[in-house]
């Protein structure tokens, strides 16, 4: 019998600095018990040292204002990973024109479970304020971000240098790893400095629309912006699934059954089924890395797991041609260039604010695209880093030592090298913590948690039996508003993109949580509905890049909803109404 009132293997202390935690965020990224691999090996203390940096040169905080042995900035509670509420807070406090309460709306809604925001005499500081300041200076500056392309083609580089790995002993695949894993640094440190400086973004932009009095401005001149890199493997999927349609050997393959279709694709010798090869083979090349639940240690990639984008692919065929991902966003950007002349309209003769629209509008178009190209420059390294422990662990399960490979995934990072000279020797362990997993898993983590005042685990409630009254007939669920448009279909429960057979054109997709993993899906989707998530969540963006209605952070949406009920999705509002 597991103890679960003990520590997770990779558990660390709350602070008391920053005592406030929230799942907000942190659950998109990591919705299940982290691994000890991918705490060890890719979040934990080795992106808390690329964070601290990334906060100190931003300017809200000095290095020093950190535990120097510890994690600060996020948090690990039983397995599960945490955000520091009062982090944020603090940069609110700091960050001209916002505040701790403004940063709460941003990344929680409107939460009655909330605890207030208690000031610290070190919040709020007139020297913090000015290093921002200069950073707000050189952000609203900018005119381009050539280095993410330069990072881009940094991360081809070493996608194009990936070894034969069955030519390499274990020890240097771990040593592999880790070379990986240091090229790594530069790409996070990248994406996390856009994050915050994206977020100066959004502000300047709110800020100048809100005098307009309509609360769907700033989403709708966000859509459209084009060059979004987490929605180009949707409109590469696209172009597959046209080609199935147009050619009846390619949608006689299809139709026999996603189990084989590749090998009788590869047996048909025409010139379609020679178009959708090398487009397939291109598209794992430039897509491979993308998956659900992208930052663990070993997750179901699409190249690892073909069968997935496989399956997406099968979705998207079935849709009808004016769904096209890349018109829906050519018909936005018209619809936002017609929207931005009437703005610029009715602001021609307040030239102050005009210009303050303009410079908003510039730097839109500048730092959404680089913040969703810096994620998939870093997402491509850290496969590089992943695939030689997949390698690794192959031969274990090919030897019989492991059941799968992800059994390697709860060992430590640190327990690599012991495990290569001994590998019978870890089995045990990995059985005992994979137990352990287990039983946490069962357990539903409070959404927000003070240090000091954490529930003990035991009585967390267990997913099994959820404290949620289900939706009925006539219920608004209220959430943010993230892509404007009015939709109404049946709603589609789906849990894992994997699994997403089921999910028929008209429908709308509801789901605990998305990634870039899911985008394919939304093509598919007339709405989307996500339990939670904030305004620049994956979700969000891909919504607005492809004009679909969208809703976050509805809680408990994916477990209150019936699956098929009729629901209308009023994304300008952010209603959820169920029929």
């Amino acid at each position: 019998m597991v103890d679960i009132a003990q520590p997770w293997v990779v558990d660390s202390p709350l602070s008391t600095r920053f005592p406030v935690y929230t799942r907000a965020n942190a659950g998109e990224v990591s919705p299940t018990v982290a691994t000890p691999l991918f705490w060890s090996q890719i979040g934990g203390p080795p992106a808390e040292q690329v964070w601290k940096r990334v906060l100190a040169d931003f300017g809200a905080f000095d290095l020093d204002e950190f535990r120097a042995d510890a994690i600060d900035i996020q948090g690990m509670l039983h397995g599960y990973v945490y955000l520091n509420l009062s982090n944020l807070r603090v940069f609110g406090a700091r960050m001209p024109g916002a505040s701790p309460e403004l940063m709460d709306r941003t990344y929680l809604g409107e939460r009655p479970d909330v605890p207030p925001y208690e000031p610290h005499p070190d919040d709020a500081k007139p020297e913090y304020t000015e290093r921002i300041l200069a950073t707000v200076d050189r952000v609203f500056a900018t005119e381009h971000r050539d280095d993410l392309v330069e990072l881009a083609a940094e991360a081809e580089r070493i996608r194009g240098a990936r070894p034969d790995y069955s030519a390499l002993s274990d020890a240097d695949l771990v040593a592999l790893q880790r070379e990986r894993m240091q090229q790594y640094r530069p790409f996070l440190y990248a994406h996390l400095m856009l994050v915050y400086e994206g977020s100066l973004v959004t502000g300047l932009l709110e800020t100048t629309l809100a005098p307009l009095g309509d609360p769907t401005l700033v989403a709708r001149v966000l859509c459209g912006l084009g060059n979004i890199a987490s929605a180009a493997p949707s409109a590469a999927l696209w172009r597959l699934s046209r080609l199935v349609t147009r050619s009846p050997a390619l949608t006689a393959a299809f139709d026999a059954g996603l189990d084989g279709v590749l090998d009788r694709i590869a047996a048909l010798d025409d010139q379609a089924a020679t178009e959708f090869r090398a487009g397939w083979e291109q598209f794992l090349h430039d897509f491979g890395s993308r998956s659900a639940m992208e930052w663990e240690a070993m997750p179901q990639t699409w190249e690892t797991h073909p069968q997935i984008p496989l399956g997406l692919l099968e979705r998207m065929r079935l849709q009808p041609d004016d769904r096209d991902p890349e018109a829906q966003s050519r018909r936005l950007a018209a619809e936002r260039e017609a929207l931005t002349a009437d703005l610029r309209a009715k602001l021609a003769d307040q030239p102050e604010a005009l210009g303050a629209l303009e410079l908003a509008l510039r730097l839109s178009g500048v730092f959404m695209p680089a913040r969703e190209l810096s994620k998939s420059n870093l997402i491509r390294v850290l496969h590089e880093a992943r695939l030689p422990i997949r390698a690794l662990a192959q031969r274990y399960v090919e030897s019989g030592l492991f059941h799968r490979p992800e059994d390697i995934t709860m060992l430590r990072e640190d327990e690599l090298d012991a495990f290569v000279a001994d590998p019978a020797s870890m089995v045990p362990t990995i059985q005992e913590r994979w137990a352990w997993h287990a039983a946490l898993s069962e357990r539903e983590p409070p959404y927000i948690v003070t240090a000091g005042e954490v529930p003990p685990v035991t009585s967390w409630p267990l997913r099994s039996e959820p404290n949620v009254v289900p939706a009925r007939s006539g219920d608004a669920l209220t959430g943010l508003p993230a892509c404007p448009g009015v939709a109404t279909g049946r709603a589609r429960i789906i849990t894992d993109p994997a699994d997403c057979g089921d999910l028929e054109p008209g429908e709308i997709l509801v789901a605990p949580m998305t990634d870039p993993g899911w985008t394919p899906l939304f093509t598919s989707a007339e709405a989307v509905v996500v339990d939670i998530g904030s305004t620049m969540s994956h979700a969000a963006i891909v919504s607005r890049e492809l004009g679909i209605p969208c809703v976050l952070g509805v809680q408990h949406a994916s477990v209150r909803i019936p699956n098929g009920a009729q629901l209308t999705v009023d994304g300008t509002a952010g209603i959820v109404t169920v029929h």
